[in-house]
């Protein structure tokens, strides 16, 4: 190994497989000198880059000015060196859709086509994401009935870190790692037995739906692996072990590797990863485009700069995802200076600037990648996260399943029409429907454009639900929505079938989306050619984003309110997902007491809720509607926010009922554990033979809620805590012990308080912290007494950070992470 690069011998030796040489194309590259060349080259180019990131949201720049799209005479540049203007970047696109033969055009995937198993209109369907870490998560991926898997080294990663006290002494990505190398070698074990449960593979090799890998971004580091003592960009660590080690596995199998690039903002972060992937095609012997690349399309910048970042990518891209959480985050982010944007949770993906986001994704992937007159790259839609409640919920709370089926249908669904794209021969008056285009009343050609779209769990009914939109044929779309309604009633509340078609309430929304008409007949978006034919019309034609130019379609700030039940719901998520986070758990299943479902969460959604929160109180925010901020009460649905505690009323300071929220959260916290606990003392009591005596059961609920507060069994282990029960209960302690090992919570309580300190920090420091989740990563490995100088330190002044190291109070390396986490690299 080199001197420069360093890599822990722990990690070294027992992942040796990942390390060393690598035979590809008859070529020998060293997977060790890959990763310390290309951080050589690319690492202080990275930092200026996310350095660029921080100064662009302090500019104190109105958001029209700062975050307008370029002017059309601004010049970019690609990996070939290639300039051009941002209005010759756009002409050139329109012209190969328009079949112009100019200089000026070009698309997307023109010297390496697409792979046909990865091609996103010719398998439709559902892509199923994830980490592969445990390998249990790989089968379940692999086996289910989707058109793509894309295994995460990002938002839902396994953790980068070690979490303290979890006995753990390398990060889960390794482990991760060596699971993606088994499974694409073909030599996962079948059978595979994990905690209790049987795993096999139902699917021969060439039905496995097509694996893409998600990179880190490009703000992220490796903390293991160190060039001259500094961490080296993730992307860099992960893009070479992945490729290396599995770019012959796939292509045997006749597939390739296939990247999702996520938070990319700007033409600059889209250039240095193009280069890095060059770099990586030019060592393995590779032609510039067979490393291929989905977007994720994910920041409001990235907008911005679409078709530039379209044109950087223009050998390698095939397709773009729209997302929610992180683009409403990234929108909140544009406005921070200046504005706050309403509740979150009701900036759903048919909100006005949404339905615009979609449609302008589309219709830049037709533009950009039309071939011979035909769409070719396409758009991917967003995710679908419910988890589907188990028979054995112990609240009954599966009787809520159906409403998570019905969603996730109609969310495909209305994805699959926004992607219907009709481009007309000549100007039509009246509406145009799908049928007219079908029976060829009408002159013009149909784009159907979305017929992919994400999806965060394996349930068989629930991957079927939305399976069912995306793979239809054109014809069966008019009857899905014609279909009888029937209805099922829950608790009082008539809830329509899945099977079954649009319910007036339904239709009305797809009317005003303008999806379909009075009728119920669809309508897709009609555009004329001229209409597209220019920049200024692509960008300012008011007729094409429904009544105003792009940019505000885009970007203005959408109308809503700010009321005291959502403030509320928006830290409980922040703190629930960011506990897990703590843990080590980025991929957190949630329940959400508002939706009465439960949601499969990744780091965007400590980002969408931390990022509101701090700006609202920051930003000296006032609720437009009164509510009332609620204390735990035990329901039907489980320990939720139910109790009306403190009548909030219009105008009230978000900030000044801050702390009495956070306080109640702490209490829900406790009650939350304290029926847990209950539930599994009486659960003890009930297996080994005694009368249901509330007495008996309190004694129990003690020492189980003693055994689990910490650890669990770090303040009590479960040995101690079984001969406890069983001088109580008079049984055998080796029974109990088992007992109370398999109802153990899966997660370390005592990091229940450590959240809700870092948030009471966070949201209350006056200096913003993009993807605040690093500051989670960096604090849950220390021991509780350096976690609070870190933390103290974090959340401070630099001056003081440098000061304190400068008189030996701090190691340099706290300052170090102080500018990792505010991205201060400058």
């Amino acid at each position: 190994m080199s001197l420069r690069l360093k890599i822990p011998e722990e990690i070294y030796q027992k992942y040796s497989d990942l390390f060393g040489e690598k035979t590809i194309n008859e070529k020998i590259i060293s997977v060790e000198k890959l990763i310390e060349e290309l951080a050589i080259e690319f690492s202080e180019e990275i930092r200026r880059i996310i350095n660029k990131r921080r100064k662009w949201l302090e500019s104190k720049e109105p958001v029209t000015s700062k975050g307008a799209f370029p002017s059309f005479d601004e010049v970019f540049e690609d990996a070939d060196g290639n300039k051009r203007t941002f209005r010759e970047i756009i002409q050139g696109m329109i012209d190969n859709f328009l079949g112009i033969q100019s200089d000026l055009r070009w698309r997307l995937n023109e010297n390496v086509p697409i792979p046909k198993d990865a091609h996103p209109l010719k398998n439709p369907g559902l892509e199923i994401t994830g980490p592969w870490y445990p390998l249990s998560r790989a089968y379940n991926q692999i086996n289910a009935d989707v058109a793509s898997a894309m295994e995460d080294e990002e938002d839902a990663s396994p953790a980068w870190y070690i979490p303290y006290g979890s006995g753990k002494t390398i990060a889960d990505v390794w482990e991760a790692r060596k699971n993606v190398k088994l499974f694409l070698s073909g030599k996962a074990p079948n059978p595979y037995y994990e905690k209790g449960k049987t795993y096999t593979l139902n699917k021969p090799r060439d039905k496995w739906p097509v694996v893409f890998h998600r990179l880190p971004g490009l703000h992220l580091l490796d903390f293991d692996i160190t060039l001259d003592g500094k961490p080296v960009p993730a992307i860099i660590v992960s893009a070479v072990i992945y490729t290396l080690n599995n770019y012959n596995s796939l292509k045997n199998a006749g597939s390739g590797v296939y990247f999702y690039l996520p938070k990319t903002q700007t033409p600059e972060e889209a250039l240095i990863v193009e280069k890095i992937l060059r770099k990586i095609e030019l060592k393995l012997g590779l032609k510039i485009g067979t490393l291929k690349v989905a977007l994720l399309y994910e920041e409001v910048n990235a907008g911005r700069f679409f078709p530039v970042i379209l044109w950087i990518f223009r050998e390698r891209l095939i397709k773009s995802n729209n997302g929610r959480w992180d683009y409403l985050g990234s929108l909140i982010e544009m406005w921070l200076q200046e504005g706050v944007l309403p509740d979150p949770q009701n900036i759903t993906m048919t909100s006005p600037n949404m339905m615009a986001y979609q449609k302008y994704n589309a219709l830049m992937m037709l533009l950009a990648g039309a071939k011979n007159g035909e769409a070719d790259a396409a758009p991917v839609g967003g995710m679908a996260a419910v988890m589907l409640y188990p028979q054995t919920d112990p609240f009954g709370r599966h009787r809520y399943n159906l409403k998570a089926l019905r969603g996730i249908k109609l969310d495909k669904l209305r994805e699959r029409l926004i992607g219907l794209i009709f481009v007309a021969e000549e100007k039509v008056e009246g509406k145009i429907t799908l049928e007219d285009i079908i029976n060829g009343k009408v002159k013009g050609k149909l784009y159907d454009m979305f017929r992919q779209s994400w999806v965060a769990t394996k349930e068989e009914a629930y991957v079927k639900a939305g399976n069912e939109p995306l793979r239809a044929n054109l014809e069966e779309l008019q009857k899905m929505i014609d279909a009888p309604v029937n209805y099922i009633e829950v608790e009082g509340t008539k809830l329509p079938t899945v099977d079954s078609g649009l319910t007036p309430e339904e239709r009305a929304l797809f009317q005003k989306l303008g999806l379909i008409d009075e009728r119920g007949k669809i309508t897709p978006w009609v555009i004329t050619k001229d209409m597209i034919n220019t920049p200024e019309k692509l960008l300012f034609n008011k007729e094409l984003w429904g009544g105003k130019d792009l940019w505000h379609a885009l970007y203005d700030i959408p109308e809503g309110d700010i009321t005291p039940e959502h403030v509320q719901h928006a830290f409980y998520m922040a703190a629930n997902y960011g506990f897990q986070l703590l843990n080590g758990n980025l991929a957190a299943a949630i329940d959400d007491y508002e939706l009465k479902q439960r949601f499969m969460n990744d780091l965007a959604t400590y980002r969408i809720f931390t990022s509101w929160l701090w700006s609202i109180i920051n930003r000296d925010a006032s609720f437009t509607k009164d509510g009332y901020i609620k204390g735990p009460k035990l329901t039907k649905d489980g320990v939720i926010p139910a109790e009306d505690v403190l009548k909030v009323t219009k105008g009230t300071k978000v900030k000044d009922i801050f702390e009495k929220l956070w306080k109640l959260h702490f209490d829900w916290t406790y009650e939350f554990y304290k029926e847990q606990d209950m539930r599994v003392a009486k659960r003890i009591v009930e297996t080994f033979g005694k009368a249901n005596n509330s007495s008996i059961i309190e004694e129990v609920y003690k020492v189980v809620s003693k055994a689990y507060s910490s650890g669990p069994f770090r303040e009590m282990s479960a040995k101690e805590a079984a001969q406890k029960l069983a001088k109580i209960l008079n049984a055998n302690p080796a029974e109990i012990e088992e007992e109370l090992i398999n109802l153990a919570p899966r997660f370390d309580r005592a990091m229940a308080p450590v959240i809700m300190e870092i948030l009471m920090k966070q949201l209350l420091y006056p200096k913003y912290i993009m993807n605040s989740g690093k500051i989670l990563f960096i604090l849950s490995p220390l021991d509780p007494e350096r976690r609070l100088k870190v933390m103290d330190s974090i959340f401070s002044f630099r001056e003081m950070v440098e000061d304190k190291v400068r008189r030996g109070e701090l190691n340099k390396s706290v300052l170090d992470l102080y500018d990792y986490i505010y991205d201060n690299y400058w």
